[in-house]
Protein backbone atom coordinates (compact mmCIF):
# COMPACT_ATOMS: atom_id res chain seq x y z
CA UNK A 1 0.00 0.00 0.00
CA UNK A 2 1.00 3.44 -0.49
CA UNK A 3 0.44 4.98 2.40
CA UNK A 4 -1.68 8.27 0.68
CA UNK A 5 -4.23 5.72 -0.77
CA UNK A 6 -4.84 3.97 2.90
CA UNK A 7 -7.14 4.98 5.73
CA UNK A 8 -5.90 4.22 9.47
CA UNK A 9 -8.43 2.25 11.76
CA UNK A 10 -9.11 3.08 15.29
CA UNK A 11 -6.97 -0.33 16.16
CA UNK A 12 -4.15 0.70 14.39
CA UNK A 13 -4.53 -1.04 11.13
CA UNK A 14 -4.35 -0.20 7.58
CA UNK A 15 -6.97 -0.67 5.03
CA UNK A 16 -6.86 0.94 1.19
CA UNK A 17 -10.16 3.71 0.69
CA UNK A 18 -11.32 1.57 -1.57
CA UNK A 19 -12.78 -0.93 1.75
CA UNK A 20 -13.81 1.96 3.57
CA UNK A 21 -17.91 2.11 3.29
CA UNK A 22 -18.53 -1.18 1.99
CA UNK A 23 -20.47 -2.50 4.09
CA UNK A 24 -17.92 -4.78 5.16
CA UNK A 25 -15.64 -4.37 8.45
CA UNK A 26 -12.35 -4.68 7.17
CA UNK A 27 -10.68 -2.94 9.82
CA UNK A 28 -12.01 -4.89 12.67
CA UNK A 29 -13.01 -2.72 14.78
CA UNK A 30 -15.55 -1.16 12.63
CA UNK A 31 -14.15 2.18 11.69
CA UNK A 32 -13.80 2.14 8.40
CA UNK A 33 -17.59 1.99 8.39
CA UNK A 34 -18.37 4.26 10.92
CA UNK A 35 -19.73 7.69 9.97
CA UNK A 36 -20.90 6.23 6.32
CA UNK A 37 -23.63 7.26 4.59
CA UNK A 38 -24.60 4.54 2.26
CA UNK A 39 -25.83 1.96 5.01
CA UNK A 40 -27.82 1.18 8.01
CA UNK A 41 -26.20 -0.66 11.17
CA UNK A 42 -27.83 -3.57 13.08
CA UNK A 43 -27.64 -3.33 16.33
CA UNK A 44 -27.21 -7.52 16.66
CA UNK A 45 -26.67 -8.18 20.25
CA UNK A 46 -26.19 -11.71 19.49
CA UNK A 47 -23.54 -11.50 17.12
CA UNK A 48 -20.17 -10.25 18.12
CA UNK A 49 -19.37 -7.86 15.39
CA UNK A 50 -21.79 -5.18 14.04
CA UNK A 51 -23.76 -6.28 11.05
CA UNK A 52 -23.69 -3.73 7.62
CA UNK A 53 -26.85 -3.23 5.55
CA UNK A 54 -27.75 -1.13 2.61
CA UNK A 55 -29.60 1.69 2.70
CA UNK A 56 -32.12 -0.30 -0.08
CA UNK A 57 -32.80 -2.90 2.63
CA UNK A 58 -34.81 -0.47 5.07
CA UNK A 59 -37.90 -1.07 4.40
CA UNK A 60 -38.32 -3.20 1.92
CA UNK A 61 -40.69 -5.70 3.91
CA UNK A 62 -38.00 -8.55 4.05
CA UNK A 63 -36.01 -8.62 7.82
CA UNK A 64 -32.55 -8.42 6.93
CA UNK A 65 -31.01 -7.19 10.40
CA UNK A 66 -31.20 -10.22 13.44
CA UNK A 67 -32.73 -7.97 15.76
CA UNK A 68 -35.31 -6.89 13.05
CA UNK A 69 -34.76 -3.33 12.86
CA UNK A 70 -34.49 -2.57 9.44
CA UNK A 71 -38.11 -2.60 9.21
CA UNK A 72 -39.55 -2.03 12.78
CA UNK A 73 -38.81 2.07 12.14
CA UNK A 74 -41.14 1.66 9.22
CA UNK A 75 -43.75 4.12 10.72
CA UNK A 76 -45.68 4.55 7.48
CA UNK A 77 -46.25 0.92 6.70
CA UNK A 78 -49.70 -0.49 7.76
CA UNK A 79 -49.44 -4.21 9.53
CA UNK A 80 -53.04 -5.32 8.14
CA UNK A 81 -52.98 -4.09 4.07
CA UNK A 82 -56.20 -6.10 3.16
CA UNK A 83 -59.46 -4.37 3.78
CA UNK A 84 -60.77 -8.23 4.49
CA UNK A 85 -58.55 -8.50 7.42
CA UNK A 86 -58.99 -5.41 8.44
CA UNK A 87 -63.09 -5.04 8.60
CA UNK A 88 -62.68 -8.67 10.15
CA UNK A 89 -60.09 -7.57 13.16
CA UNK A 90 -62.38 -4.41 13.72
CA UNK A 91 -65.69 -6.45 13.83
CA UNK A 92 -63.71 -9.83 16.04
CA UNK A 93 -61.86 -7.31 18.06
CA UNK A 94 -65.03 -5.07 18.88
CA UNK A 95 -66.75 -8.52 19.90
CA UNK A 96 -63.85 -9.59 21.91
CA UNK A 97 -63.96 -6.34 23.44
CA UNK A 98 -67.50 -5.83 24.59
CA UNK A 99 -68.27 -9.49 25.51
CA UNK A 100 -65.35 -10.50 27.04
CA UNK A 101 -65.80 -7.44 29.02
CA UNK A 102 -69.00 -8.29 30.37
CA UNK A 103 -67.93 -11.48 31.33
CA UNK A 104 -65.73 -11.02 34.31
CA UNK A 105 -67.68 -8.23 35.59
CA UNK A 106 -70.81 -10.85 35.56
CA UNK A 107 -68.50 -13.17 37.66
CA UNK A 108 -67.28 -10.69 40.17
CA UNK A 109 -70.11 -9.78 40.92
CA UNK A 110 -71.88 -13.50 41.39
CA UNK A 111 -68.79 -15.09 42.84
CA UNK A 112 -70.28 -14.27 46.74
CA UNK A 113 -73.36 -16.86 45.76
CA UNK A 114 -70.76 -20.21 44.98
CA UNK A 115 -71.32 -22.96 47.03
CA UNK A 116 -68.63 -25.16 46.03
CA UNK A 117 -64.73 -24.42 46.02
CA UNK A 118 -64.71 -26.32 42.46
CA UNK A 119 -67.51 -23.93 41.18
CA UNK A 120 -65.25 -20.80 43.08
CA UNK A 121 -62.03 -22.72 40.36
CA UNK A 122 -64.67 -22.48 37.47
CA UNK A 123 -64.99 -19.17 38.42
CA UNK A 124 -62.11 -17.66 38.42
CA UNK A 125 -60.36 -19.61 35.54
CA UNK A 126 -63.31 -18.53 33.34
CA UNK A 127 -63.00 -15.09 34.30
CA UNK A 128 -58.82 -15.02 33.95
CA UNK A 129 -59.69 -16.75 30.49
CA UNK A 130 -62.26 -14.18 29.46
CA UNK A 131 -59.22 -11.24 30.24
CA UNK A 132 -57.05 -13.01 28.33
CA UNK A 133 -59.91 -12.89 25.40
CA UNK A 134 -60.08 -9.22 25.92
CA UNK A 135 -56.70 -8.94 25.70
CA UNK A 136 -56.52 -10.43 22.71
CA UNK A 137 -59.59 -8.00 21.05
CA UNK A 138 -57.18 -4.87 21.96
CA UNK A 139 -54.58 -6.35 20.02
CA UNK A 140 -56.80 -6.97 16.81
CA UNK A 141 -58.23 -3.80 17.25
CA UNK A 142 -55.01 -1.96 17.36
CA UNK A 143 -53.73 -4.14 14.21
CA UNK A 144 -56.34 -2.81 11.85
CA UNK A 145 -55.76 0.82 13.34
Amino acid sequence: FEMVNVFTCANGNCVPYSQVCNLVDDCGDGTDEDGCNNHIVCSDKSLLKKSYMPLSSLCDGKYDCLDLSDETSCCQRELINDITLKVSSWFIGTLSLVLNGIIPVRNLYTIKSVRTFSALIDKVLITLISVGDWLVGIYLFSLAS
